[in-house]
C-alpha cells in the first residue's frame, strides 16, 4: 500500500535562509560583492546582508520581501518569479472579530423613509429651538403696574367690582312712622353729578341706597325726610346740590370725603368731614 507523504508548509524564517544561502552561492560564484550587486538591483546593501543570513525580522513585510527576492534572483540569473511565489505568506496570530451588535450596523441599509424622518427630526428642533429664542428675547406684554399707583387707586378699583347692591335710579318718597306722607316742602332733593369716575356711599335716612362705582358725567337724584350722607373716594368729582341750591365739589380729587346734611339741623347748612 502507498502512502501519500502531506507536506506542511515551510516556515518564512526557514524557507528565507534556504533562498539566502542559494542567492549567496550564486552570487558568489559569479565573483560579485554585495555592493556591486546594491548598484545594480538598487537594493540596499543591509537588505541583501539579511536576506543571505537569513534574518527575517530586519526585512519589510513579506509583500515587499517577495519583490527583493525576485529581483535579488532575476540580477543572479535565477528564476525570480518562482522563487519569490514559494515564500510563504503567514497567517495573521489574531483576527479582528466584528462583535454581533456591530454585525446588525453592517447589514443596515438606510432607505428613503429613514432620510424623510431624519429631516422631519430636523425641522422639528429646529422649530422648537426658534420658538424658544424669540420667547427668551420678547418682553412680557403683560403691563406691570406701578405699587404706588396702585394703592392710591384701591379704593375706585374695589369699588368698580361692587355691584349696585341697594341701589335706585328712581326718586324714593319715604312715609313718617304715622304712615302718612311726608311734606314736600320739608324734604330734603339731593342731586349728585360726577364730573369722573369715583366711588361713592349714599346713605337716606340712615339706610343705605346706594354703593357703588358711578361713571364720568353721571347723574343721581334722592329724597331725604331727616338726613343725607355721601362718602366719596374721590371728592374732586363729585359736586352735590341741596334742594336746588348751588352746586358745590365734595372735595379734593383723589381725597376720601364724607358729607353730611340734617335737615332739621339748627343752622341748616351741609357739613363736609374729610376720612383718612
Amino acid at each position: 500500500m502507498k502512502e501519500t507523504a502531506i507536506h506542511s508548509p515551510i516556515p518564512q524564517q526557514e524557507y528565507l535562509a534556504q533562498i539566502g544561502v542559494q542567492l549567496q552561492q550564486q552570487r558568489l560564484a559569479k565573483g560579485w560583492s554585495l555592493a556591486f550587486v546594491s548598484r545594480k538591483t538598487n537594493i540596499r546593501r543591509a537588505l541583501l546582508e539579511s536576506i543571505e543570513a537569513g534574518r527575517l525580522e530586519e526585512l519589510p513585510e513579506p509583500v515587499y520581501l517577495q519583490g527583493l527576492l525576485r529581483c535579488y534572483a532575476a540580477c543572479l540569473g535565477l528564476d525570480g518569479m518562482a522563487i519569490a511565489q514559494e515564500f510563504p505568506q503567514a497567517e495573521p496570530q489574531n483576527r479582528w472579530h466584528i462583535p454581533h451588535w456591530s454585525q446588525f450596523i453592517y447589514h443596515f441599509q438606510l432607505r428613503p423613509s429613514h432620510l424623510y424622518l431624519a429631516y422631519l427630526l430636523i425641522i422639528v428642533a429646529t422649530v422648537q429651538s426658534l420658538g424658544n429664542i424669540v420667547r427668551n428675547q420678547n418682553p412680557s406684554l403683560t403691563p406691570q403696574l406701578d405699587p404706588a399707583l396702585v394703592e392710591s387707586k384701591i379704593p375706585a378699583r374695589q369699588e368698580n367690582t361692587t355691584t349696585q347692591s341697594i341701589a335706585s335710579s328712581q326718586p324714593v318718597a319715604t312715609t313718617n312712622p304715622d304712615g302718612n306722607a311726608a311734606d314736600a316742602s320739608e324734604s330734603v332733593v339731593v342731586d349728585i353729578q360726577t364730573q369722573e369716575m369715583a366711588w361713592m356711599r349714599v346713605e337716606i335716612d340712615g339706610q343705605t341706597a346706594f354703593e357703588g362705582t358711578l361713571a364720568k358725567g353721571t347723574q343721581k337724584q334722592w329724597i331725604a325726610d331727616e338726613s343725607v350722607r355721601v362718602r366719596s373716594g374721590n371728592a374732586g368729582a363729585v359736586y352735590i346740590t341741596i334742594n336746588n341750591q348751588q352746586p358745590h365739589r365734595l372735595g379734593e380729587p383723589g381725597a376720601v370725603e364724607e358729607f353730611t346734611y340734617q335737615a332739621k339741623a339748627d343752622n341748616n347748612k351741609p357739613k363736609t368731614q374729610a376720612s383718612s
